[in-house]
C-alpha cells in the first residue's frame, strides 16, 4: 500500500504551472483553462471569495493560500446536479485532481435547512454535499479547512488511490454533517482534525453495492462527532476488507446542531456527547472482514464504547450471503457517558463472529438500578441500527451486552465502574465460545 500511495503523488510533479485568481467568480474557468493545457494549479490567493459550484478536472491542483476562503453559493439552483444530488466541489472520472494549501471551503450550509428528499441509506438531494470525488485515480488532499457544509463534507465515491493529510473539518450545522464518507479503495488518511455533528470517518458500501472498499488506512487523526467517531455503515450493501483504524484520539465535539442526549438517554449529563466511540455495522445483506481499530483514547463525550451490530435491514442483493467476521479491536482505553453498554449483537441465524477485543480498558459510569435495566431487549432485525436501536432503557450489562453472536475473545480487558451498579458486568444471551471474561448467562426472551 505505500508503495502504490507513493508512485500515485508522483502523478503530480509536472504540474508546475501556476495561474493566480483574482476573483471568485473566475475559479471555473481558471480551472477549465488549466485542464485544457495539460494541467496546472490554480492558485487562490488569500482574501474571501465566493464561488458558483466548481468541477475539478483532471491534472488540476486547487492550492488556497494561507488566509483565502472560499464561500460556497447559497442559491441552491447554482449546484451541480448528479443522479439527483447536488454538491459544491465535484471531480468524476478525474486523474490527478488535488486540493491543498492551508485556506478554508466554507459550506455556509446553514441556509439550507431542507432535511427530507434522502437517496438510499442517507446521502441527501436537496441538501449539497460540499466534495465529491467520484471514480478519481490519484487522488489528494492535503492541509485545508473545510467547514458548515449543507450535507456530508468529503465522499470518496469508487475512487482509486487517495491521499488526504492534514485536512481539518468542522462541520455543524446540519443533521447529515459527516466528516469523510469513504466508498474507496486504497487510501490513506492521516493526521486529520474532525469536528461534526454527523459521523467523523465513515465507511459505507452503499453508493455501488459492487465496488469494494478495501484496503484503507485511517492513522493518527482527531476526531470528535455528535454521532459515531468511527463508523462502518449504516449504509452495508457491498464488502469491506483490510481497513486499518488506528492511532486516533476521540473527544468530545465543541458544538452540537443535535439532539441534547441529556434528555433522552440515561446517565448522560453532558449537553454534547456522541453515540459509539466505534461502530461496526452489517445490516443490508454487505459482508465485512479483516478490519482492525487499534490504539485508540477515547478521552470523553461519548455514550458507548464499542457498538457492533450484524442484521438483517435488507436482502443481500448479490446473492454471495452477508457476515461479519474477522474483527480486531486492541489497545483502546477511555470512558463512557451513558448506561447504554458496549454491545456485539446479532440476530437468529446472523451472528458476528470471530471477534477479538485485546487490551481494553474501560470505566463505566454506574449508577444503575436493577429495576431501570428490567425491560426485556428487542430484537430489532430490521431496524435502523446505533447504540438507542433497543430503546433509550439501559442494557442488562454495564460492561458488554452480547446476543446472537459466536467466538468472541477478550483478552486483558480491563472494566470498571465510577460508581455502583446493579447490573452484571456482561451478559450473554445465545452467544458460542466467549472467552476470556466473567459473563452471566441470561435466557431472556426478546420481545
Amino acid at each position: 500500500m505505500r508503495t502504490l500511495f507513493l508512485l500515485a503523488m508522483a502523478a503530480f510533479a509536472g504540474c508546475v504551472s501556476v495561474v493566480e485568481d483574482g476573483a471568485g467568480c473566475e475559479l471555473q474557468a481558471r480551472i477549465d483553462k488549466a485542464a485544457a493545457t495539460g494541467g496546472g494549479t490554480v492558485v487562490v490567493p488569500a482574501g474571501t471569495w465566493e464561488s458558483k459550484p466548481l468541477i475539478l478536472r483532471a491534472g488540476v491542483t486547487l492550492h488556497l493560500a494561507k488566509g483565502a476562503t472560499v464561500l460556497a453559493s447559497t442559491n441552491i439552483n447554482d449546484y451541480v446536479q448528479k443522479d439527483g444530488q447536488r454538491f459544491f466541489i465535484y471531480a468524476e472520472d478525474a486523474d490527478n485532481v488535488a486540493i491543498e494549501g492551508e485556506g478554508v471551503i466554507c459550506g455556509r450550509g446553514g441556509v439550507f435547512r431542507e432535511k427530507k428528499g434522502l437517496k438510499g441509506e442517507s446521502q441527501p438531494q436537496n441538501l449539497p454535499i460540499l466534495m465529491r470525488f467520484a471514480r478519481c485515480r490519484n487522488l489528494r488532499l492535503e492541509d485545508f479547512t473545510f467547514r458548515d457544509g449543507a450535507a456530508w463534507g468529503c465522499h470518496l465515491m469508487n475512487c482509486d488511490g487517495v491521499v488526504i493529510r492534514r485536512m481539518k473539518a468542522f462541520n455543524h450545522v446540519n443533521n447529515t454533517n459527516d466528516g469523510i464518507d469513504i466508498e474507496s479503495r486504497n487510501v490513506l488518511i492521516e493526521d486529520c482534525d474532525i469536528d461534526t455533528d454527523d459521523d467523523a470517518i465513515v465507511f459505507k458500501t452503499e453508493s455501488d453495492f459492487t465496488f469494494p472498499v478495501e484496503n484503507v488506512e485511517v492513522r493518527n487523526c482527531r476526531l470528535a462527532s455528535c454521532c459515531n467517531a468511527i463508523k462502518f455503515g449504516t449504509g452495508s450493501y457491498g464488502d469491506w476488507r483490510n481497513i486499518d483504524v488506528h492511532d486516533c484520539v476521540i473527544s468530545r465535539s465543541k458544538d452540537n446542531f443535535r439532539f441534547d442526549w441529556r434528555k433522552r438517554t440515561p446517565g448522560v449529563t453532558e449537553r454534547i456527547t456522541g453515540l459509539a466511540a466505534i461502530a461496526l455495522e452489517v445490516v443490508d445483506g454487505g459482508r465485512m472482514e479483516n478490519v482492525k481499530v487499534r490504539n485508540i483514547e477515547i478521552k470523553n463525550g461519548f455514550q458507548t464504547p464499542i457498538f457492533i451490530r450484524h442484521h438483517r435491514r435488507h436482502a443481500c442483493r448479490d446473492g454471495k450471503g452477508t457476515f461479519l467476521k474477522n474483527i480486531l479491536i486492541e489497545n483502546v482505553k477511555g470512558r463512557a457517558e451513558s448506561h447504554i453498554a458496549s454491545s456485539i449483537t446479532g440476530v437468529p441465524g446472523l451472528k458476528p463472529r470471530d471477534i477479538t477485543l485485546r487490551n481494553i480498558t474501560l470505566e463505566m459510569p454506574g449508577g444503575c438500578t436493577a429495576q431501570a435495566a428490567a425491560k426485556p431487549v428487542p430484537e430489532m432485525e430490521t431496524g435502523y441500527p446505533d447504540n438507542h436501536m433497543f430503546g433509550y432503557a439501559p442494557l442488562p450489562a454495564w460492561g458488554f451486552f452480547i446476543r446472537h453472536a459466536e467466538n468472541i475473545t477478550f483478552e486483558n480487558v480491563k472494566l470498571t465502574l465510577a460508581a455502583a451498579d446493579a447490573r452484571p458486568m456482561c451478559v450473554a444471551v445465545d452467544a458460542q465460545n466467549v472467552r476470556g471474561i466473567q459473563i452471566t448467562p441470561q435466557e431472556g426472551k426478546a420481545k
